[in-house]
C-alpha cells in the first residue's frame, strides 16, 4: 500500500476527529499502525498508537492489540547474528525491553587504527563489537600500555556511558570493526517507556568489563599524582565559551586535591543536569589552608573530567588543572585544617 494512500487515510482520521467520530477514527488508526508496523517504520506505528490512546483511551482491544503488533513486528526484524552474539543479555530482558535496546542501537564501521575512543576524550557511545578486534591502551608519563585485545560480543565504554567521566583508557581497532552503539540520550527516554532497563544493562556491562578488570589486576595505577584528603568548602561558578563566569557560584564540598587536579561532591537530584557538566570549564575559589596557619587564596579555572553520582543525591565532581601545580605547594598544604570561603575569616 502506497505513502499516498496512507497520507489520505491519516488525514481521514482527523476528519473522524473533527466531526466526533472516534469509532471511525479509532478503526482507521488501527489499520494504519498494522500497515507501518508490517512496513518496519516502527517510529511512525508507535506515534500513531499514541494518537489512538488521546483519541479514546478507552478503546482497549484497538490499543492493546496495535501495541502487541508492533512488539511483534520488531522481534521478527531483528538482526539474528547480533542476537547471538549477545544472547545472554537479551535472555535478560522481557520483550518490550529487548525491542528497546535492539532499535535504540546505531551501527558504525571503524577500520584499523581509526580511534573508537580516546584517553582523556569526551565519549557519550556505549560500543558493542559485532565483527572485528580492538586493543585497549593506556598511556602514562607518554608511554602506551597494551591492557588487552577485544572482540567480538565485548563492550567498549562502561564507564564513560555510565559514571559520567572522560574516557580514561583508548580503544583502536586491529581490523576493520562493525560495532552497534547506544547514545547516552536513550537513558532519558527509557526511563518512561521501559524503566527497568537502565539497571539490567549497567548490571550486565559491569559484569562483563574486562578492561576494568585487566587494569586492576595488573594493578595499574591510573590517578599519576599523589592526593590530599582535604575537607572544607569552594565556590564554583560555570563559565561560557568565552571563558567568562555564567551566573551566581554554586557551594561544594572538597574532598582532595593532587597537583593535577581536585575533587568535590555537591548535591542534587537531577542527573542529568549534573552530568552535562562533563567537560564545562569552572572557575574554582576557595582558601587553602596552609603548614604555619597560613592560606593561600585559589582562583583558578579548570575542566571537569567526571561527575560520579554517590549516595543521597550527591555526586563527586572531579577537576583537572590546566597546568600542574608545583609539588612544593602540595607539600606545604596542612590536611589538619579545612579550606574556607574567600569571603571567610582566616581560621587558626
Amino acid at each position: 500500500m502506497g505513502e499516498n494512500d496512507k497520507a489520505e487515510r491519516e488525514a481521514q482520521v482527523d476528519q473522524c476527529i473533527n466531526q466526533k467520530d472516534t469509532d471511525g477514527a479509532c478503526k482507521l488508526l488501527f489499520d494504519l499502525i498494522v500497515d507501518y508496523a508490517k512496513d518496519k517504520n516502527f517510529d511512525k506505528a508507535e506515534m500513531l498508537h499514541e494518537k489512538l490512546y488521546e483519541t479514546d483511551p478507552m478503546a482497549l482491544t484497538e490499543i492493546v492489540r496495535s501495541g502487541e503488533i508492533i512488539e511483534e513486528e520488531k522481534s521478527d526484524s531483528v538482526d539474528r547474528e547480533h542476537l547471538e552474539i549477545w544472547s545472554i543479555l537479551y535472555d535478560s530482558l522481557s520483550t518490550s525491553e529487548r525491542n528497546a535496546l535492539y532499535y535504540s542501537m546505531k551501527s558504525k564501521m571503524f577500520q584499523a587504527g581509526e580511534p573508537i575512543m580516546e584517553q582523556g576524550k569526551l565519549n557519550n557511545r556505549l560500543y558493542f563489537i559485532n565483527k572485528g578486534e580492538a586493543k585497549a591502551l593506556f598511556n602514562q608519563g607518554g608511554k602506551e600500555n597494551l591492557i588487552k585485545l577485544l572482540k567480538v560480543g565485548d563492550i567498549i565504554g562502561q564507564e564513560p556511558f555510565f559514571s559520567a567521566t572522560v574516557c580514561t583508557v583508548s580503544m583502536v581497532p586491529l581490523s576493520s570493526v562493525k560495532a552497534t552503539y547506544l547514545e547516552i540520550d536513550v537513558l532519558k527516554k527509557w526511563k518512561n517507556d521501559v524503566p527497568a532497563l537502565e539497571s539490567k544493562l549497567y548490571s550486565y556491562c559491569t559484569k562483563n568489563d574486562i578492561v576494568k578488570k585487566e587494569l586492576e589486576g595488573k594493578s595499574i595505577e591510573r590517578r599519576s599524582d599523589n592526593r590530599v584528603n582535604l575537607s572544607g568548602s569552594v565556590v564554583f561558578q560555570l563559565l561560557d565559551k568565552a571563558g567568562k563566569s555564567m551566573g551566581k557560584g554554586y557551594n561544594g564540598d572538597l574532598s582532595d586535591l593532587s597537583a593535577g587536579g581536585i575533587s568535590f561532591t555537591i548535591k542534587s537530584s537531577k542527573k542529568e543536569t549534573v552530568r552535562m557538566l562533563l567537560g564545562r570549564r569552572l572557575k574554582i575559589s576557595f582558601k587553602l589552608p596552609m603548614k604555619h596557619n597560613a592560606y593561600h587564596n585559589i582562583e583558578q579555572l579548570m575542566t571537569v573530567i567526571a561527575a560520579q553520582p554517590q549516595v543521597f543525591d550527591d555526586y563527586s565532581i572531579h577537576l583537572k588543572f590546566d597546568t600542574k601545580w608545583a609539588q612544593g605547594m602540595i607539600e606545604d598544604i596542612d590536611p589538619s585544617r579545612k579550606a574556607v570561603k574567600l569571603d571567610a575569616p582566616d581560621q587558626a
